[in-house]
């Protein structure tokens, strides 16, 4: 079966043919407000809107030339897209507050790297102190 006879659920997602619009137009799409945002959602009376942090970005080449013999050309685009819980907007009857998002890796990573810091200097001032 051949790509033109598959559903479009069974298609590949890049296939050679497709325009660098599309692929572009595909990037932006999975850029949205709708990735920040997601569905908000009511717990006793209280409703819940989470978001989260996104980041996107892109590349493209293309290509052309003629080697003695043979012809050339080329082209291509490519993105990539990041996104992480920030945190949740809550709204009680007229108040609005926001719950950030806690990311225990990141505060281990800083605390590490910041330990790591303390003994490369306590290390430091030890070595150069003999001297």
């Amino acid at each position: 079966m051949s790509e033109q006879q598959q559903p479009a659920e069974n298609r590949p997602a890049w296939r050679a043919g497709t325009t660098d619009r599309s692929v572009l137009e595909q990037a932006v799409d999975a850029v949205t407000v709708r990735r920040v945002f997601g569905e908000a959602y009511e717990v006793g009376g209280t409703t819940v809107v989470p978001v989260a942090r996104v980041r996107g970005w892109g590349g493209g080449g293309g290509g052309s030339g003629e080697e003695k013999g043979s012809s050339g050309s080329g082209s291509g685009v490519g993105y990539g897209v990041h996104a992480e819980p920030a945190g949740a907007y809550v709204v009680r009857g007229d108040s609005v507050t926001w719950r950030p998002a806690v990311d225990a890796g990141r505060i281990a990573l800083t605390l590490g790297l910041a330990l790591c810091g303390a003994a490369a200097a306590v290390g430091w001032a030890a070595v150069t102190r003999r001297a």
